[in-house]
């Protein structure tokens, strides 16, 4: 998961039972900028200027805190990086701010931390803007305690976000700085002071000992989250190819490369990875694109129909042959001929094909004369054409021809950071009324284990829609079987006899995907801390 994928009406539930407004498991209040304004107002008057920042800044840092903690246990993020950047993203949503992080550096492990950024039309400088003239320092309390709060969970240590200039001061935009609180030359001392005021009392002293302890939750389960950048890759614009993981781009640089050459291409990959949409793939970016794109399914016909498809026919060749008939190899002249299946050619099909390919020539059934090959071949199969060749199943020679240049999909469950964002794109294509999946239907799809690939996914959002109209889809509005059923079960963990080293991430998976994939309590089960637990993933 990402920060911009963050979207505003799958992040507010509804409380079914009172029909109160939800974030995750807690209840939304909505207040208006005029009570807001009235509410700093009386409490500068009431308390003065260091008083009420106390108060202010607070509050900002428990809402800031809670704020991230809620929002991991709604998602898990690609890195430390992206929660941190989700964290300017609600404060938007909530609009409290404008917010625009201009550069970020963020280690865990290391305890370090620098961000940089700006809000704009901050609500705290507006309200004193309409109530005060320009202030000497920056004022904009809860929006900078809220961010260090924040960050604070995300780092797993004492962050401090200072307001470096101010609206309030008479500047366009607000520009703050987070750094941890010991980079900024701040002693626990100078923090005790600032923030123990005598007229809080009790009250303040049970909220740091409660803060503490939550800071020393969140230490415990996130400190050890390592930074992974998994930015969305794009070859060119693509309206059918939507991907964002490594494994795709990969490819996609790999068939990019490979287009412009008239090579034949062999892409394998299970069903419904999207095989014949990366051959069309290939075909758009060749430099014969203008020409045809034929494509056939090899498992689909039987092999004397096949063959006459392939290669045409003359006129009496067979009963009903009334006339002559180009076959795909001639009627493709130079574009593109998609051979899917190729895995279920019969073996004397797959002498002919080899024999046409080598001589660059077919001849019809039935005929005498040969017609020259110019299309550019590029064939797909879901099944391990290697493992065929050992069975003696498929040709060897065949095989060399057809795979000048190999390409594999891997399959959805491998490349799970697809997931959300073709599913987005599936729902807009079946609907513009939808308010989205709800963080617990995200998990569902997440954890599932895609046996049929992005046409299953394709499928399931249909379906779903067809439940939910409208509303924002959720667990319930799944197929039965995807909610249900475990991906791996248990009893054929080690049927194949794997090594050690496999047996246990197939473990870690399983756990995982019992848990929705909430690491704090995978980690739990599997008896490790979340920061090894998320050490093995990495290394999966």
């Amino acid at each position: 998961m990402r920060a911009c994928d963050l979207e505003r009406l799958e992040l507010i539930g509804i409380d079914r039972s009172r029909g109160l407004p939800l974030f995750g498991d807690y209840r939304m209040v909505m207040f208006g900028m005029p009570s807001l304004a009235r509410l700093q107002k009386d409490l500068i008057q009431s308390l003065g200027m260091e008083k009420a920042a106390v108060i202010l800044s607070r509050f900002g840092y428990d809402s800031g805190l809670g704020m991230a903690t809620t929002i991991s246990e709604l998602y898990d993020f690609d890195s430390s990086e992206e929660w941190l950047r989700a964290g300017a993203v609600l404060r938007t949503m909530a609009g409290l701010a404008v917010e625009e992080i201009m550069e970020v550096s963020i280690d865990p492990e290391n305890k370090t931390l620098k961000m940089t950024g700006r809000w704009r039309d901050s609500f705290e400088s507006v309200n004193w803007l309409s109530q005060f003239q320009p202030h000497e320092t920056p004022i904009c309390h809860i929006l900078a305690s809220l961010s260090s709060g924040f960050a604070s969970a995300v780092l797993g240590s004492e962050v401090l976000v200072r307001e470096i200039s101010c609206r309030a001061q008479g500047h366009e935009y607000c520009q703050f700085e987070a750094r941890p609180m010991s980079d900024w030359g701040i002693s626990a001392e100078d923090i005790q002071r600032r923030f123990d005021i005598n007229p809080l009392g009790e009250e303040l002293t049970q909220l740091n000992a409660a803060l503490r302890e939550a800071r020393e939750d969140l230490r415990r389960q996130n400190a050890e989250i390592s930074r992974l950048r998994l930015l969305t890759r794009q070859i060119e614009t693509d309206e059918e190819i939507i991907f964002r993981s490594e494994a795709m781009s990969r490819v996609l640089t790999l068939a990019n490369k490979v287009a412009p050459t008239r090579s034949s291409v062999l892409i394998q990959g299970e069903s419904g990875v999207g095989k014949e949409v990366m051959a069309r793939f290939i075909h758009r970016r060749s430099t014969h694109s203008h020409a045809p794109f034929l494509a056939i399914n090899c498992a689909a016909l039987p092999p004397g129909l096949l063959e006459s498809e392939l290669f045409g026919y003359v006129k009496g060749a067979f009963t009903g042959a009334d006339s002559d008939k180009k076959g795909l190899f001639v009627e493709a002249g130079e574009g593109t001929l998609f051979l899917d299946e190729v895995a279920e050619l019969s073996p004397e099909l797959q002498a002919k094909l080899l024999r046409a390919l080598q001589e660059k020539e077919v001849r019809p059934v039935g005929g005498l004369t040969v017609s020259p090959i110019r299309a550019r071949i590029v064939s797909a199969s879901n099944r391990d054409l290697r493992e065929m060749i050992s069975q003696g199943k498929f040709r060897e020679d065949l095989y060399y021809r057809l795979a000048v240049f190999p390409l594999f999909i891997s399959p959805l469950r491998d490349r799970r950071q697809d997931i959300l964002i073709l599913a987005r794109h599936f729902l807009s294509n079946f609907t513009r009324d939808s308010h989205g999946f709800s963080p617990a239907a995200l998990r569902c799809m997440e954890a599932y284990h895609w046996p049929g690939n992005v046409r299953e996914l394709s499928n399931w959002v249909e379906y779903a829609v067809i439940l939910a109209g409208s509303e924002l889809i959720l667990p319930e509005h799944l197929p039965l079987h995807m909610s249900t059923q475990p991906p791996d079960p248990l009893t054929i963990l080690g049927a194949d006899q794997p090594t050690l080293e496999e047996l246990e991430k197939r473990y870690i998976r399983i756990v995982l995907q019992s848990t929705g994939n909430r690491r704090n309590e995978a980690a739990k089960k599997l008896g490790i801390s979340t920061a090894t637990l998320w050490r093995r993933l990495q290394q999966q």
